[in-house]
């Protein structure tokens, strides 16, 4: 009957979305291009192309990292010096970590989530992310001239038409599209698919996951602990995670999330909803009576998140309180990413 807790990390623990970061540095108008890939990437989600990874934006932009001569090395650098975590992280990764089994199921590439377990403690071996191996693929200077007047294509021309051609039509048939190929995102479906690897390695029961996630890749995961009575938490959310979850919760401070893992353990789903009826009414007596470690107890009655069962009457409300909270803490150009 154990419990066991699996999450996000850039949205719940960090503020980061390494790959776009990663675009906005070494790329000229990266910000704007991977934007650009990422809203392309939302449109054939949302079409329900068969077996369309969501998170393939990570895909996407390999052949232009290579046209700008990205390494692994790059990426590995990058990726340790510019982890900012959401206040709380380091204590709530700590403490859940104590307090059941603990797994991060990301889209993000191997390298960042390697150099964040490094950073926090993680146990990187109960870690799921995008295997990247961008070093051993070869791109000869054609081909670099090419991709490098396709970026500037797609900068003026961000249609989805005109992407969709691009794909398609072009890349598609050069050599670096095996890069794209040999890539196997984990995000949508393969989210989903790592917690089912989770649950039969360990012979979990479905019913005693807590998950927690942010964005369009972690539906299927908050789905899939909705529909088996677990607890699937969207955590600064968008419209997206939010009408997947069953909680949503919009916070500066992710320590409500070791709240939450501590009353699940002991006391399963029913009892964090009653917390969480509990403290609409009395915030301050509901944190009191359900977490004994004081420094926890102190810093959740300053950041005072919002707590919020989803009732599908009212996921409007719930993604505009939301979005306030993700921009502030996670910035807008990040926020507005699918």
């Amino acid at each position: 009957m154990d419990k066991f807790y699996v999450t996000d990390c850039e949205g719940p623990l960090s503020i980061n979305d390494n790959a776009y970061e990663i675009a906005d540095f070494f790329l000229p108008d990266g910000g704007e291009f991977f934007s650009i890939l990422s809203n392309y990437d939302d449109i054939l989600v949302e079409k329900q192309i068969p077996n369309y990874m969501a998170g393939s934006t990570l895909r996407l932009i390999l052949p232009f990292f290579k046209a700008y001569a990205l390494t692994e090395r790059d990426l590995i650098e990058f990726s340790e010096d510019h982890i900012h975590m959401i206040d709380g992280a380091y204590t709530t990764i700590k403490y859940v970590q104590q307090l059941m089994p603990s797994y991060i199921v990301s889209t993000s590439y191997n390298q960042y989530i390697e150099a964040l377990c490094t950073k926090t403690g993680f146990n990187y071996n109960n870690t799921y992310s995008t295997i990247l191996n961008l070093d051993e693929y070869e791109l000869d200077m054609n081909d670099q001239d090419k991709l490098l007047d396709i970026y500037q294509n797609i900068l003026l021309d961000s249609s989805f038409e005109n992407l969709n051609h691009i794909f398609d039509d072009i890349i598609s048939k050069m050599p670096i599209n095996k890069l794209i190929e040999s890539v196997k995102p984990v995000g949508g479906i393969g989210k989903r698919d790592a917690i089912e690897d989770i649950i039969k390695k360990n012979n979990y029961k479905p019913e005693n996951l807590m998950y927690s996630g942010d964005s369009i890749t972690d539906v299927e995961a908050l789905e899939y602990a909705n529909e088996n009575d677990g607890i699937a938490i969207s955590f600064n959310g968008n419209i997206h995670s939010i009408s997947a979850a069953n909680i949503s919760i919009a916070s500066d401070n992710n320590l409500i999330l070791a709240v939450i893992a501590n009353i699940f353990k002991d006391n399963g789903t029913t009892g964090v909803y009653e917390f969480i009826y509990e403290y609409n009414n009395d915030p301050l007596g509901a944190i009191l009576s359900n977490m004994d470690d004081n420094y926890i107890t102190q810093q959740l009655l300053l950041s005072k998140p919002s707590i919020k069962l989803v009732d599908e009457n009212k996921i409007n409300d719930l993604v505009d309180e939301s979005k306030q909270t993700r921009n502030k803490v996670r910035g807008v150009n990040i926020s507005n990413l699918g």
